[in-house]
């Protein structure tokens, strides 16, 4: 009798929600290293998959992008210890865990993949070129 209720209750909440709304955030560091300077803090909100109002620490206020985010935007922008808490998660979030991120992430290097070939071009003067062509390879400066 149990299992029945609990398969149905399922059941009912899948469907009924099925076309439901979607609504997230995202909060990132975007960084070239482990310097203050070089970080920015970038918090964004969405709501069904289009990104209404974003924070981003180098502008140092919320803008909006979508009808509600301007309006998001507005009133937030206008609330001075939320805007000084958004812009303290670049030191508290972002340097924090910089130092983790770095070491784990930007110092590392794949080796490259090297395809060499011989080809007889459709329409040249030559009667062969040779091709060099590199991939999967990390950092791209290499």
């Amino acid at each position: 009798m149990a299992s029945s209720f609990l398969c149905f209750t399922l059941l009912f909440i899948t469907i009924y929600t099925a076309d439901g709304f979607l609504e997230y955030s995202v909060g990132r560091c975007v960084f070239n290293s482990t310097e203050l300077k070089d970080i920015e803090y970038i918090k964004s909100y969405y709501f069904n998959k289009i990104e209404d109002v974003r924070f981003s620490s180098s502008v140092g206020k919320y803008v909006g992008y979508a009808e509600p985010g301007l309006k998001y935007a507005e009133n937030w922008n206008k609330d001075t210890a939320q805007l000084a808490a958004m812009k303290a998660q670049k030191e508290t979030y972002c340097q924090h865990n910089i130092g983790n991120w770095y070491n784990n992430m930007l110092t590392k290097s794949a080796p490259p993949t090297v395809r060499l070939r011989s080809m007889t071009p459709l329409s040249s003067h030559h009667p062969a070129m040779l091709v060099c062509s590199v991939y999967d390879f990390y950092p791209k400066q290499i």
